[in-house]
């Protein structure tokens, strides 16, 4: 133990080590349950359209509802918040039980609880963050925190799946729903027994007004503004490939069933390595980093546009996979390490906006452009027009610094 604090120097908390268990086991419910719905949807529709529409619901409010919510929450209410979230969470979870056991859960009712779902968790993403960073004594620690907060997602989103997986045809969708409302539980517990810390009343909300003050941070900072923006791009033309790895591997390589998962699981490989690098303790020495891992994310693009070969592939899905969380852990990491305490709540929530975000809207984007110019062409197209927006965007802020 002694040596895993060393290189993950934050666990030496205990209030971390109890967030981010629950966290992780939190993680995988939602996964479980996410991926359940969506075999659900599938079994009672047999319709891609509707799946997309289940997902845009699911997912789509993390575009809007971030900001807006993170403007009202700070270090005071972040824990009342959070555990709010957590139990009407709860609720959904298991009313989708409670109606799949009664045989009545059809898609008007799943679309409407979906879209609530995706609510709370875009309501709970600023919320969660900020409580991360409550939770800590020492605030040298928070860029190790915030980066070990990610390893703990990018875990989770390469076990959920295969967790569904499991629950789901052996005991049925009531189980996995309610896997996610005992995880939430579980999750509530380790956030009620974190302990407060002193000057942590609650604060008044700022609303409107914490959300302007948040904009003009981003303005007036060059760093903020630059890397949001980039990350907003990453999210539209690199983070929504995962639309197109089972067409990939059907089109390249004739097999669906087999290189999908490989693929993805290269791809996680490559998110958790670079969450990994990010919360040890040798992180300080990668930030120069930085500026070369959206580019690799172009590069990855473009060798996944030619490439033939599946070690070739999956090694490009490795790096995808790392520059991905390596941009997306090290803004945030910097950005909430940088802001004034004012404005941390309403920053995390225009982060999650400029990344997450603009995912779902990625992956309708990048399906039609799969659907004209074939999957490797839409890799090239999503190479290609990347690399402009981040060498945009770079040389904006070149020019003002």
């Amino acid at each position: 133990m002694s040596l895993l604090r060393r290189v993950f120097p934050a666990l030496s908390e205990p209030a971390l080590r109890r967030y981010l268990t629950g966290q992780g086991v939190s993680v995988l419910g939602s996964w479980t349950q996410n991926i359940t719905l969506n075999l659900v949807v599938y079994h009672l529709s047999g319709s891609a359209a509707v799946l997309a529409l289940l997902n845009f619901l699911l997912y789509g409010p993390l575009l809007v509802v971030p900001p807006v919510a993170g403007a009202r929450i700070n270090m005071g209410n972040a824990r009342r918040v959070t555990l709010s979230v957590l139990y009407t969470s709860m609720a959904v979870a298991c009313t989708l039980a409670l109606l799949s056991l009664l045989h009545a859960l059809v898609l008007p009712v799943i679309l409407l609880l979906a879209l609530c779902a995706g609510i709370l968790s875009a309501i709970e993403s600023p919320a969660r963050q900020v409580l991360l960073i409550t939770g800590l004594q020492d605030p040298a620690l928070r860029p190790n925190a915030i980066a070990m907060n990610t390893m703990v997602y990018n875990v989770g989103r390469m076990v959920g799946p295969s967790l569904a997986a499991v629950i789901y045809p052996l005991l049925g969708q009531v189980a996995a729903f309610l896997t996610y409302a005992f995880a939430l539980v579980f999750m509530a517990w380790c956030v009620r027994s974190m302990p407060r810390r002193p000057g942590q009343a609650e604060a008044p909300a700022r609303g409107r007004q914490g959300l302007r003050n948040a904009l003009s941070y981003v303005i007036d900072d060059h760093f903020t503004a630059k890397y949001l923006t980039i990350l907003a791009c990453m999210g539209l033309f690199a983070g929504s490939y995962q639309t197109l790895v089972p067409l990939l591997a059907d089109h390249a390589f004739q097999d669906a069933a087999k290189y999908t998962g490989v693929f993805f699981a290269c791809a996680g490989m490559g998110a958790l390595s670079a969450a990994v690098v990010l919360s040890s303790a040798i992180a300080a020495r990668t930030a120069r980093l930085l500026p070369v891992a959206p580019w690799a994310a172009c590069l990855a693009l473009a060798v996944l546009s030619v490439s033939s070969s599946v070690a070739l592939s999956g090694a490009a899905f490795v790096a995808l996979g790392f520059s991905l969380s390596f941009s997306a852990t090290s803004t945030n990491a910097t950005i909430q390490r940088r802001c004034p305490e004012s404005v941390r709540g309403a920053l995390v929530g225009l982060y999650g906006m400029a990344y997450n975000g603009t995912m779902p809207f990625g992956y309708l984007l990048v399906g039609s452009i799969s659907e004209a110019f074939s999957v490797t062409g839409a890799f090239a197209t999503m190479a290609a027009v990347l690399a402009a927006c981040i060498g945009l965007v770079t040389a904006l802020y070149w020019r003002k610094a």
